[in-house]
């Protein structure tokens, strides 16, 4: 005999459980996640989608300029923070093609004052953020008091070196911004060009992205404003001076040009299929063991597909871009403000190209008594626990060296994560024990966890 609550678990995980279906999403329908989710008089985004380069719908949803109650639109330029970095990585990829840098090489023979406590770190090393080269982002120092105001490369480089690396070569994989504005640089030496230059005529200029650039202090058509958002309202973004991020993360562009971009670089057309596949393959570590990063760009499964993918964070602004190789399906979305969340928003409008359907995400009213059963901690591993917490009246998740999340109650054993597609189901196993099913990034299969 089903105990009751084993059975209302497993009647929440059929329903709760996301699944493939059969779509043939129309415009209107994409535009209803934009509209359901952001509102139209606050900061919002600029998406595309596109399948084999053809795109099937363009959307925006917000204000490009809260001052002025100017709506974004398609041609609005924002900032693409970290996305930058596939750019960077094609750049070293077309040096390499030309015969002027090989990936293997020691950066030393580009950079020879950087300091890398003699250990030998690769082009390579820093494409695929194995330097062991520390962040200079995580220097909050520097990065409160000195991004403001203007430097130059070898300056810049100059103040990173103070950092002591955090391990050796190969050791591990710790995104490292320090490492791509190290690779800018090696352009720059490589190419005779300054990394501006060589971005904006060898890959906007040459693919046709009319609304890219380096930022800088020029007057650009149609650029949206960055916005952060606190307990007041919004504000207008602290301003950082772009020689900091650099070729880490200084460019600006549009949902648009995004698309030309990643058709071009996808399909042979800049860069050579052969290099195409090392930028999107994921790179062996010292001890056999693989990282998901490749080459400025991220390597994941979903389901039966993989996703590639980066997301970029600056001021003002957040990113992230996707592609699906499997069905040549692309996906960007581009926001100008610090309080959305692209990836949630993405994950929605792949979802829907997928074909992947989504629980509501409806809040129910549930008492402490019936939450007390699934509450306590449930182990992932030797190492980590998953708890859920109920403290004033508000659910929690919190993960081994983590912080607490707040949860979102669908039914006395569903929860989910606000601003996220990530949820979890509990359930009884046929043991009697409580089992912890979390979903997360659309996946159809869970990771599950065991109450202790």
């Amino acid at each position: 005999m089903i105990k009751p609550f084993y059975a209302s678990c497993l009647l929440a995980l059929l329903l709760l459980t996301p699944s493939l279906v059969i779509a043939n999403p129309t415009a209107s329908q994409y535009q209803q996640i934009l509209n359901e989710n952001l509102a139209e008089n606050e900061p919002g985004v600029s998406v595309i989608i596109s399948k084999n380069g053809k795109v099937f719908f363009k959307g925006t949803r917000g204000l490009a300029n809260l001052e002025h109650n100017i709506a974004l639109n398609e041609q609005s330029v924002l900032r693409l923070g970290s996305i930058s970095k596939q750019f960077t990585a094609a750049a070293i990829m077309m040096l390499q093609e030309q015969g002027k840098l090989a990936v293997t090489d020691d950066i030393h023979k580009y950079v020879a004052s950087f300091p890398t406590e003699g250990n030998l770190v690769t082009i390579e090393n820093l494409l695929t953020h194995t330097s062991g080269i520390a962040n200079y982002t995580d220097d909050d120092d520097l990065f409160d008091k000195e991004i403001q105001v203007p430097t130059s490369v070898d300056d810049t480089l100059k103040r990173f070196a103070k950092h002591p690396m955090v391990f050796k070569p190969g050791e591990a994989m710790a995104y490292s911004n320090t490492g791509y504005s190290l690779l800018g640089k090696i352009i720059e030496v490589a190419s005779g060009q300054s990394y501006k230059d060589f971005i904006e005529q060898n890959i906007f200029k040459k693919l046709g992205m009319t609304q890219s650039s380096y930022e800088g202090q020029e007057i650009v058509a149609h650029r949206a404003a960055g916005y952060e958002q606190t307990e007041q309202g919004f504000i207008n973004t602290s301003y950082i001076n772009m020689d900091w991020p650099y070729a880490a993360g200084a460019l600006i562009s549009t949902p648009t040009d995004l698309n030309i971009w990643f058709s071009a670089l996808s399909s042979g057309k800049l860069i050579s299929k052969a290099s195409y596949e090392k930028m999107v393959s994921p790179f062996k570590l010292n001890d056999g063991s693989f990282s998901s990063y490749g080459y400025g760009l991220i390597i994941k499964p979903l389901n039966e597909y993989t996703v590639i993918k980066h997301t970029g964070g600056i001021n003002g602004f957040l990113a992230h871009a996707r592609y699906i190789p499997e069905q040549k399906l692309y996906v960007a979305v581009l926001a100008n403000s610090n309080h959305i969340n692209p990836i949630f928003i993405n994950e929605k409008l792949t979802a829907k190209a997928l074909g992947i359907a989504l629980p509501e995400f409806k809040k129910a009213d549930v008492t402490a008594q019936q939450l007390a059963p699934v509450l306590g901690d449930y182990r992932i591993d030797k190492n980590t626990l998953r708890s859920l917490i109920f403290e004033n009246d508000v659910l929690y998740s919190k993960r081994t060296g983590g912080d607490k999340t707040k949860l979102i109650t669908m039914s006395k054993n569903s929860f989910y994560y606000p601003n996220s597609n990530n949820y979890l189901v509990i359930e009884k196993d046929s043991q009697g024990q409580f089992v912890m099913k979390y979903f997360s990034g659309l996946s159809t299969t869970p990771t599950e966890a065991i109450k202790i």
